[in-house]
């Protein structure tokens, strides 16, 4: 087995180690790991190791982001379905997200019957794997 194959065997073993801690505390720190694997098993491992391990439990609890991206169409749908007056659609180029947008209905009878004529944007820039720019409008 290359190496690659036996640093993810590695990790996958070690995330069924700490499986429930990591579940429990999102904020579990790879030195925490590494701390506690060693008073409760002597297991010495790299920090590299730990973080792995944790990244892999991270990957199961949550899912891969590119699988949230296959959610928006539906949860645009609820979205609209659930709320009334509210407007949401995401827009793809071919099968790649571009765009969505989600106006509460709540919000724009707010806006449109109480609120006086002004408009704040604000944006920020997206970190992770998919890099990219996220705007709101208040």
């Amino acid at each position: 087995m290359g190496g690659w194959g036996k640093r993810m065997m590695r990790a996958k073993l070690l995330a069924w180690l700490i499986d429930g801690k990591v579940r429990s505390s999102i904020d579990y720190s790879p030195t925490e790991i590494m701390k506690d694997l060693e008073l409760e098993l002597g297991l010495k491992m790299t920090y590299m190791q730990a973080w792995r391990a944790r990244e892999y439990v991270h990957l199961l609890v949550m899912g891969r982001p590119v699988d949230h991206y296959k959610l928006l169409p539906w949860m645009c749908a609820a979205i609209e379905r659930e709320n009334p007056d509210s407007k949401a659609f995401v827009e793809l180029e071919g099968v790649r997200f571009k765009r969505m947008f989600v106006a509460y209905g709540a919000c724009l009878n707010g806006f449109i019957l109480g609120c006086r004529k002004m408009l704040f944007v604000d944006g920020s820039h997206l970190s992770g794997p998919y890099k990219g720019m996220l705007l709101g409008a208040v």
